[in-house]
């Protein structure tokens, strides 16, 4: 009855509805040491539309196809969400001893399963995306706002309403309705008054240009929240969604994709090859070099190089955005440059998990016509330097190998795993040790006692990171987590720390930017998205203005091995990066596909929900 009543309202409210017909497509087979990795894309989908992603194989050139792949992790099963770059992973020698020269065929299906519609909340209301669609020349957004708290005023603004594609454009809404209340100009704000539980139907309209790409990198929104109490209390805050299909199609759905003939040599003494030498980058097109910027007049370039290495290459991405990779190494990509300074970004991994990174420099500048006075909009990486070093870096590590109680079992590598981090933070990167605090196998009262502390310290222009490593607990029943300190007892939840808890105190240290990383059991309930990029999703100087309270785990709901892949990969990943600044999200993207080849848990991240994220993001700066 809900369904049916959302979707009568929508069409009453437009008058109209969109068909839509997903694309299974893309589909790329490579090897990460001794696994195969399968990566597809899912397009065109309705806005939720969850799948059944079943893969076969054939061995006699696609003549039959049978479910030989067992042991896989990634994005297959139930409740698969659409999107770019879907990763499933297969355990080749544990299905079978060895495939030698195997010529194998991939059949990908994906069956449409449910609808669970992309939700976001700021300060009590809920926005859930209803639809996403073109018509015309117009994209259309629309949502249904409920509000779970007191009567109060919510208010949409237009010029903070923005879309992102996949090649670096930008829009904003021309065009907003919420409930009856419209707002035609860049500078209006509809505003609505809802009463307790109330819901409402909202809408923003954007024109789309010509170059734009039919799927939404980013969609995001800005609102108030008004309510009158003794004054008028005012709160902003910021909605987001990810990955978002909005190229309505009336072909046939596409719910099958096979690859083309494989071949594939995978054995147990493939395991055994040491290989510590990353591959190699030349360029063919342009002659880039690292001590050398390079001027160009067009703010879009065509890079083509190609990438080397014995023993084979898995990625390539520049500027976090995957390329396209042939087989014998060749790639070329797209890259939209801004006026001035442009760093681009080059990062190649191998077969092996070696790396290797350089920054180019392109500067972008634009021909003068006759009678035109150039305006300069400033060097961005020297802007980029003096944002991202404001305010000090404070971390707190709890490691908790010991537990007081027998019947919880000890673990071993917790406090060894939270110093190596430590470690490898106070040297490549701005943490100082006064700034630094590391609690082993603490009780609970030692860990609040040390969130008060810095709840009184830290200022709202300081970043801090919070690590725990150590038991956790997931209730199936009552859908509530925990962490388990070392006073922590079996027989009860007395000493035993909630999600929502560690939540609160995150909300209430005024940092400018927080990152929670945990190595243990944790729910992903906690955050507020959990689609994480492949890619880096904005500038560095954008992603430090704005605040953020963010989060990065090693599971969801599976239990986590003492001997955690996701912290081993996490600190190689910091160790190797030699960019100057790095975001947490690009940070946690670049290694997550090592863990998901390497340990049976998938790692999340995402928004710490109800606790004031922004759209910001917790920047790792390295020292000079």
């Amino acid at each position: 009855m809900k369904i049916l009543k959302a979707t009568l309202l929508f069409m009453l409210f437009f008058g109209f509805s969109v068909s839509f017909a997903q694309q299974i497509e893309n589909l790329r087979i490579k090897t990460f040491e001794d696994k195969i990795n399968l990566m597809y894309d899912i397009t065109r989908e309705k806005s939720g539309q969850l799948f059944d992603i079943k893969v076969l194989c054939s061995l006699n050139g696609g003549q039959t196809f049978n479910s030989l792949l067992k042991t896989t992790t990634g994005d297959i099963g139930k409740n698969v969400e659409g999107g770019k770059n879907k990763l499933i992973v297969w355990d080749v020698l544990k299905d079978r001893e060895n495939f030698k020269g195997e010529n194998i065929v991939f059949k990908i299906i994906a069956i449409p399963g449910g609808v669970k519609n992309p939700t976001d909340h700021v300060e009590g209301f809920h926005f859930e995306l209803k639809e996403c669609y073109k018509k015309d020349r117009k994209l259309i957004c629309v949502f249904e706002v409920t509000n779970k708290g007191k009567n109060r005023d919510l208010k949409l603004i237009n010029r903070l309403a923005r879309a992102y594609d996949f090649k670096g454009n930008k829009i904003e809404s021309n065009y907003s309705k919420l409930g009856r209340v419209t707002g035609n100009a860049r500078y209006t704000t509809p505003t609505l008054t809802f009463r307790p539980g109330q819901s409402n139907i909202a809408m923003y309209s954007f024109d789309i240009p010509h170059d734009f790409s039919n799927r939404l990198k980013m969609i995001e929104f800005g609102v108030e929240v008004l309510e009158i109490t003794y004054g008028l209390d005012l709160k902003v805050g910021n909605i987001q969604f990810r990955d978002i299909s909005f190229d309505n199609n009336e072909q046939t759905a596409k719910t099958e994709l096979i690859s083309e003939t494989t071949k594939l040599d995978i054995g147990p003494e493939i395991s055994k090859i040491v290989d510590s030498k990353p591959p190699s980058v030349a360029f063919t097109n342009m002659s880039l070099s690292k001590n050398k910027p390079v001027t160009v007049n067009k703010e879009e370039i065509l890079l083509r190089g190609k990438v080397m290495d014995e023993n084979g290459i898995f990625e390539i991405t520049v500027n976090g955005m995957y390329t396209n990779l042939k087989e014998n190494g060749e790639f070329d990509t797209d890259v939209y440059l801004v006026e001035g300074k442009n760093n681009v970004f080059v990062r190649a991994v191998d077969k092996f998990n070696n790396s290797v990174e350089e920054t180019y420099v392109i500067n972008y500048k634009v021909l003068e016509k006759e009678g035109q006075r150039k305006t300069s909009v400033g060097d961005r990486s020297e802007l980029d330097e003096k944002s991202t070093k404001e305010g000090k870096y404070y971390a707190l590590f709890i490691g908790i190998s010991n537990y007081l109680d027998p019947e919880i079992n000890n673990l071993e590598q917790p406090i060894v795993d939270a110093e190596k981090l430590l470690n490898t933070l106070v040297t490549y990167y701005t943490f100082e040790k006064e700034n630094v605090t590391f609690l082993k196998s603490p009780t609970r009262e030692k860990i609040i006692s040390e969130l008060d502390r810095l709840n009184r310290i830290v200022t709202e222009d300081d970043n801090l990171l919070v690590f725990y490593a150590g038991h956790g607990y997931w209730d199936h029943q009552d859908e509530i987590g925990y962490w388990l300190p070392s006073d922590a007892k079996k027989a009860n939840t007395a000493n035993w720390m909630r999600n929502s808890t560690i939540r609160d105190y995150l909300r209430t240290v005024d940092t400018k930017h927080t990152l929670l990383i945990a190595d243990a059991c944790f729910s992903g309930g906690i955050f507020k998205s959990r689609k994480a990029f492949n890619y880096a999703p904005k500038p560095i100087q954008e992603l430090h203005y704005y605040p953020s309270r963010k989060a990065m785990t090693s599971g969801s709901l599976k239990e986590v091995p003492d001997k955690s892949v996701f912290l081993l990969y996490l600190n190689k990943r910091l160790k190797e990066n030699t960019k100057e600044f790095i975001s947490a999200e690009e940070l946690f993207s670049s290694f997550k596909t090592a863990v998901l080849n390497n340990g049976p848990n998938t790692p999340l991240y995402g928004e710490i929900k109800d606790t004031g994220d922004e759209g910001g993001d917790f920047i790792f700066v390295k020292k000079n």
